[in-house]
């Protein structure tokens, strides 16, 4: 269950919600009942071209495995302008995960460029922090810090439309990406 609720004034919108934060059970066919444990709020901002938002959560033991609360934080600031012939599209992001093992940040920076109606190139850079080599059951009152792994990509690609409707497109293209 979730209830949600904001207030919007402008270009400002003010978002909070109080929700059930605990993962699903394996059991996909039914509805996972319970108290309304955890919260999260949102403050964003649109103006023309530009938008930018900033998010913090708090959740409620929300791993099997990992019976600890989590907070996590997000921040992203947008750009978007030009038409169907040509335009430009970036996203810059950041989150945090803060739990009893130690916080992990991720950042991402992706963007698009329409050289023309039909041709585009997108790039998308990114790099997170993840603990990898220590996931696992951990019962309560065990304690240690994770070591944490730097992931990071890179992709570079192109695509064609093929086909265009005001229902959406189709193209056809190609991507690398490159792994540290």
């Amino acid at each position: 269950g979730v209830v949600r609720g904001g207030i919007q004034a402008g270009a400002w919108l003010a978002e909070a919600s109080w929700f059930r934060g605990r993962e699903p059970d394996e059991n996909r066919v039914d509805l996972d009942l319970g108290a309304l444990d955890s919260a999260a709020t949102r403050l964003s901002w649109a103006r023309g071209t530009w938008s930018a938002q900033i998010s913090a959560a708090f959740l409620n033991e929300p791993e099997t495995v990992t019976p600890y609360d989590e907070k996590k934080l997000t921040a992203s600031v947008g750009y978007t302008t030009g038409d169907e012939e040509r335009g430009i599209a970036w996203l810059a992001a950041f989150g945090q995960k803060r739990e009893i093992h130690g916080n992990r940040e991720a950042y991402m920076f992706e963007a698009t460029y329409r050289l023309s109606a039909s041709n585009s190139i997108y790039t998308r850079l990114e790099s997170t922090a993840k603990d990898i080599l220590d996931v696992g059951f951990h019962p309560r009152g065990t304690f240690h810090r994770h070591r944490q792994s730097q992931v990071g990509a890179l992709t570079l690609g192109y695509v064609r439309d093929l086909l265009r409707s005001r229902a959406g497109s189709v193209g056809a293209g190609a991507d690398v990406t490159g792994y540290s």
